[in-house]
């Protein structure tokens, strides 16, 4: 189980993660990620399994290295597809009608009815 440092930057990038964000889901040092994404230091094996597991509970798929194929693919990653379901409106999807949302507006803007005629 592997895992180069441009793989996690990538990956953490898709995800929208900070370095910080990474380090505390995957239970280690800021300094580590760090380190490790600038190529200043290797981290432990377990370290490691630590981060690629965190990514891949998040969704990353790693994809490994290609270098005898046609075309000498390098490592890299990619997002786990999303199961898409049929659409609602988004009555349905909230849960809220449009009276509820009004009234919401109104509780929120007391002295602003000004959209009621």
């Amino acid at each position: 189980m592997s895992l180069l440092a441009s793989q996690c930057r990538a990956a953490r990038a898709m995800l929208g993660f900070s370095q910080r964000d990474l380090a505390k889901h995957a239970e280690v040092a800021h300094r580590t990620i760090a380190d490790f994404e600038t190529g200043s230091r290797t981290p432990h094996p377990r370290t490691l399994k630590a981060i690629r597991e965190t990514l891949e509970k998040n969704g990353v798929v790693f994809i490994d290295a290609d270098p005898a194929g046609p075309e000498a693919l390098g490592a890299g990653v990619r997002l786990r597809a999303v199961e898409v379901t049929p659409s609602k409106s988004s009555d349905e999807v909230s849960g809220l009608s449009s009276e509820d949302l009004e009234q919401w507006w109104d509780d929120l803007t007391p002295d602003n009815n000004s959209h009621k005629t």
